[in-house]
C-alpha cells in the first residue's frame, strides 16, 4: 500500500526529530502529502553499542526472513501436491478450493511481525491514546563498524483531522524508548489536492 506512484505529491514538513538517545538518533525527513494520506521519510542514526545492536538485528531478521521464505515455498509445494491429488479423485473445483485454502493458511502463517525488532517503528495514537504501528516500505540500511544508518518510508491513510497527528516512534531493542511528538500540518486537505500526474510534464512538453 502507498501513494499513486504515478502522482507528484506536496511536501507540507520536513526536518522533524521524532527521539535520541545517547547512541541512536531518529528523525523523519519529511512529510509529503497526497489526497489519500501521507508518505513520512525517516532515517535512524546509530553508532557504537546502538550500532552493534542494530546490525545484530539486522543479520538475525534477515536469516530468519529467508528461512520463512524457503519454508513458504515448500508449504507452496506440498500443498499444490495436496492439490493434485485431490483433483484426481474429487475433481478440479474441489481441488482449487483446497488450493486456495492451503494458501491462506500459508500466507498468514509467514507474516512479517514487529517482534523481530530490526526497524523502527513509527506510529499515530488512536482516539484511545494506543499506537496504531506503520508499515514501513522498502527500508534500506548501511553499516560501517561502529556507524548504522536506516532510512525508511511510511504510508499514513486517511489523511489526518485538521491536519493533527501525534506521532510515536520507538526502537528499543536499540536502545531508542518510545516517544511522543504532536505535530500540526495546516491547510493539509487542501495542500494534498495540489498534487498532480506526473505525466502532466509529458503532456506540456509535447504542446
Amino acid at each position: 500500500m502507498g501513494p499513486d506512484g504515478e502522482l507528484i505529491g506536496v511536501v507540507v514538513h520536513s526536518g522533524l526529530v521524532l527521539g535520541q538517545s545517547k547512541d541512536v538518533v531518529a528523525a523523519v525527513r519529511r512529510i509529503t502529502a497526497f489526497p489519500g494520506g501521507l508518505v513520512l521519510d525517516t532515517v535512524v542514526l546509530a553508532r557504537d553499542i546502538g550500532a552493534e545492536a542494530a546490525g545484530r538485528r539486522e543479520h538475525a531478521a534477515t536469516a530468519k526472513r529467508r528461512a520463512a521464505e524457503t519454508a513458504q515455498r515448500e508449504d507452496a509445494a506440498a500443498a499444490q501436491d495436496d492439490s493434485e491429488a485431490a483433483a484426481q479423485w474429487e475433481g478440479a473445483a474441489a481441488a482449487e478450493r483446497h488450493h486456495a485454502r492451503m494458501a491462506a493458511m500459508i500466507d498468514r502463517r509467514y507474516l512479517p511481525s514487529f517482534d523481530e525488532g530490526d526497524i523502527l517503528r513509527l506510529g499515530v495514537t488512536t482516539p484511545a491514546g494506543e499506537a496504531l504501528w506503520l508499515d514501513a516500505c522498502e527500508p534500506s540500511s548501511s553499516a560501517t563498524e561502529d556507524h548504522y544508518r536506516l532510512e525508511s518510508a511510511y504510508w499514513l491513510t486517511p489523511l489526518p483531522v485538521d491536519g493533527l497527528l501525534t506521532l510515536v516512534c520507538a526502537w528499543p531493542e536499540i536502545g531508542l524508548p518510545e516517544t511522543r511528538t504532536d505535530i500540526i500540518l495546516p491547510d493539509l486537505a487542501v495542500r494534498a489536492a495540489e498534487t498532480f500526474p506526473l505525466w502532466d510534464f509529458a503532456e506540456d512538453a509535447e504542446t
